[in-house]
């Protein structure tokens, strides 16, 4: 009897243990046609509606002419959004954003992410402290930052820079050599 009452309850913890998602090994999940996932590379091709949902791993999306993405982990986000892609997401801690092209970017991303806008691209982007931002060419950017970030913004292109945290809602602080920073100075 003690026998079939413990084999009974391995069996049943093998089997609700496998209905569980997430955890530290889950495999990202990529839904919308032309979406795919090589472990956590992700991949949207052209036209696709993808949602790629990493959980807490680090993850990377690629967006490819013409997709529709949203990308969401609380691990590094490595995004690339081309062409006339939109791409919305958000991404943990040291994440990376580059938007080319004619693209859309609306992304949130942690600490210490960087972001780099070129093109004719169109980024609204919202980054947490330590982060650093560059638009270059034409590129249009409404970016809102942490304590001690740094936005690059090229003479062609077009910045709005916000600060957040402890300065949310402040204009961030023109440096002399162009240089648009967030709680720290030039």
């Amino acid at each position: 009897m003690r026998i079939g009452l413990a084999l009974s309850c391995v069996v049943m913890c093998v089997a609700f243990g496998s209905m569980s998602c997430g955890g530290n090994d889950a495999a990202p999940t990529c839904t919308g046609v032309g979406c795919s996932c090589v472990d956590t590379a992700c991949t949207c091709v052209a036209g696709a509606d993808c949602k790629t949902e990493c959980g807490e791993e680090n993850c990377s999306l690629d967006c490819t002419s013409a997709a529709k993405c949203n990308g969401n982990t609380n691990g590094a986000l490595t995004l690339e959004c081309q062409d006339t892609s939109e791409c919305k997401g958000n991404g943990g801690v040291d994440s990376a954003i580059t938007c080319v092209g004619d693209s859309n970017c609306d992304l949130k991303a942690g600490a210490s992410s960087t972001a780099a806008c070129s093109a004719t691209s169109d980024c609204k982007i919202n980054l947490g402290s330590a982060s650093s931002v560059s638009c270059t060419e034409q590129s249009h950017c409404d970016i809102k930052c942490d304590q001690d970030c740094v936005v690059t913004c090229a003479q062609t292109a077009s910045c709005s820079v916000s600060c957040g945290g402890s300065d949310a809602g402040v204009a961030a602080m023109t440096c002399p050599d162009g240089r648009r920073v967030c709680g720290m100075s030039c």
